[in-house]
């Protein structure tokens, strides 16, 4: 009888320990295959799903080793480039939410259908500085009127679709004290207070951080009021969607609601006889179009660059419009669906964006004899930007 119990035991003793040989044999292969198809797949430059430039590989410097910057640098570098990464992140996404957790890479999967980016931490020296920058701007051209729309992210109007427990930035507090920085040299305008009014509406798109054209409408109305804009030479305009197959950046960033598509619209004058004409003036690409739209983008991934194909160092916008006002426009993405609304009262809008931009910002007032300037940015891209000081830099010239 003992002689049986022992053999028994011997026994699971051997299946036991070829199991876990099976298994140490199977993770090692397993280990070995994934590291062999990242040696032999190419690294990519751009993710089409998630519409932003991969990290490359990083060159090894003393300095990068001694700092930390290298090994920073590359697990960036291998975190982007791992084969199969989206299939990696679809996965992760959906056993979270199995899990109960409602976040994934800065983006919360809200109510309603909505993702919403989460609010941005100011980096406090940074904006200390483009706020100076921009104090000291302004009071080199004191006979230009200066305007500041800086637009609230949609977790800040809309924070009754985020999930519960949820926990953002004070948004609102942070735009109390940009105002007050620049306070005496800017005109306010409080795109907060428009906004709210409009929650209910769609103002913002459920898989993408911009805002809709819808939301900008709105905004630019209460512009309008403060920039003291003819409003009666402005054609009567109708919302025309472009395409009802928009699947946003937040989509893309978080792994949630890939399936989900949305319209973006365009406001165009109802009687095409009254459509103000525009040649827009690419510069950097030496290109020029005589419209405000790239339809062709429509084709792609990231529908939202059908407003000017996307985002440029500097547009020079010359129309028809009954004026002599020429506008300096410093922005983000989000001036993008706004810019046609303030195309009837312009001769000239001159489009800058910093994070493109290297060029003398005082020379274009002078040169292009600008009437007004409007920053227009949204609060998150602005809180973090680390280019609106330099762009904003007194050249020196001899």
């Amino acid at each position: 009888m003992e002689q049986r119990k022992e053999g028994r035991r011997r026994k699971k003793r051997r299946k036991f320990s070829q199991s876990k040989r099976m298994a140490a044999i199977m993770f090692v292969s397993m280990t070995a295959f994934i590291c062999l198809i990242n040696l032999i797949t190419r690294d990519k430059p751009f993710s089409e799903k998630e519409n932003r430039v991969l990290e490359q590989k990083p060159k090894i410097t003393m300095t990068g080793i001694e700092n930390g910057r290298f090994m920073d640098q590359y697990e960036s570098y291998k975190s982007d480039q791992f084969a199969g990464r989206d299939l990696w992140v679809f996965l992760k996404t959906n056993v979270d939410l199995l899990l109960g957790k409602r976040e994934s890479n800065g983006v919360f999967k809200g109510k309603d259908g909505y993702l919403l980016e989460d609010i941005a931490s100011p980096a406090p020296d940074q904006l200390e500085e483009n706020l100076k920058a921009m104090v000291e701007f302004s009071s080199d051209h004191s006979n230009v009127p200066f305007y500041m729309l800086l637009v609230p992210n949609a977790a800040n109007i809309l924070s009754d679709k985020l999930p519960n427990l949820a926990v953002t930035e004070d948004q609102q507090e942070q735009f109390e004290d940009i105002k007050k920085a620049l306070s005496g040299e800017y005109v306010w305008v409080d795109a907060q207070k428009v906004l709210r009014k409009h929650k209910d509406e769609e103002i913002y798109y459920h898989t993408d951080h911009h805002w809709t054209t819808l939301g900008a409408n709105y905004v630019y109305q209460e512009l309008a009021k403060y920039m003291e804009l003819d409003t009666s030479k402005a054609p009567e305009l109708k919302p025309y969607a472009v395409t009802a197959d928009f699947n946003g950046t937040l989509s893309a960033t978080s792994g949630y609601k890939s399936g989900y598509k949305e319209p973006i619209y365009i406001y165009s004058a109802k009687k095409a006889k009254d459509e103000t004409e525009v040649v827009v003036n690419y510069t950097d690409e030496q290109k020029k179009t005589a419209t405000l739209y790239d339809r062709a983008k429509l084709e792609d991934r990231d529908k939202y660059a059908v407003f000017f194909g996307g985002n440029f160092s500097m547009m020079d916008i010359r129309t028809t419009a009954d004026s002599t006002d020429r506008l300096l426009l410093v922005k983000d993405s989000y001036a993008n669906c706004l810019i046609p609304f303030l195309v009837p009262y312009y001769r000239e809008i001159i489009v800058i964006d910093p994070r493109y931009y290297y060029g003398d910002i005082y020379q274009v007032m002078e040169e292009n004899k600008i009437t007004s300037v409007l920053f227009l940015y949204n609060g998150n891209t602005f809180v973090e930007d680390n280019s609106i000081s330099g762009v904003l830099d007194k050249h020196e010239t001899e």
